[in-house]
């Protein structure tokens, strides 16, 4: 796992900068989709709940770099929303496109409930329709998250391939 950890904290340090000055120009459908979360739940639905927790929590501190947000808010959030699709993961069918989509809106609804509870306990709440704007977000993720999901898959494979003995 080590060599993943170090392999995240470059990575999702580029994919903040883009998050918070490329993407807030070019929104999708009028929604900004969250990639450094993105990432790290496909990494966790590929690599398993230790290394999708670690992921998610590197993330969420780059978030929490670029944001108003306190610090560790944005890596709390990443977590319950990386370990929820994770932990319901083998009560579904193996690796099919709908149950990754599924796992993606699902994982983005909890991340996004967790983090309006949050900012709400901390005073920060969000307005009506910062709340309304939700759904929209966890169906653009249940569509960007399957090539994500297919790079990382793919990624993965290329670079630790199963080992064969005879």
């Amino acid at each position: 796992m080590a060599v993943n950890f170090y392999a995240a904290i470059p990575l999702m340090a580029v994919l903040a900068i883009v998050q918070t000055s490329i993407l807030p120009r070019f929104p999708i459908a009028g929604v900004e989709p969250q990639l450094l979360f993105l990432l790290a739940l496909a990494w966790g639905l590929v690599r398993g709940l230790e290394e999708g927790l670690v992921w998610a929590f590197i993330a969420g501190i780059w978030a929490d770099l670029f944001s108003l947000t306190p610090l560790g808010l944005s890596s709390l959030a990443f977590m319950a929303g990386v370990a929820g699709p994770i932990l319901l993961q083998p009560l579904m069918p193996p690796r099919r496109l709908p149950v990754t989509a599924l796992m993606g809106a699902l994982g983005t609804l909890i991340y996004l409930l967790f983090y309006v509870v949050a900012l709400g306990l901390l005073g920060r709440g969000l307005s009506a329709a910062g709340v309304a704007g939700l759904l929209p977000i966890a169906l653009l993720h249940a569509v960007l998250i399957l090539p994500i999901f297919f790079v990382v898959h793919s990624l993965l494979r290329v670079l630790q391939p199963r080992r064969v003995e005879f």
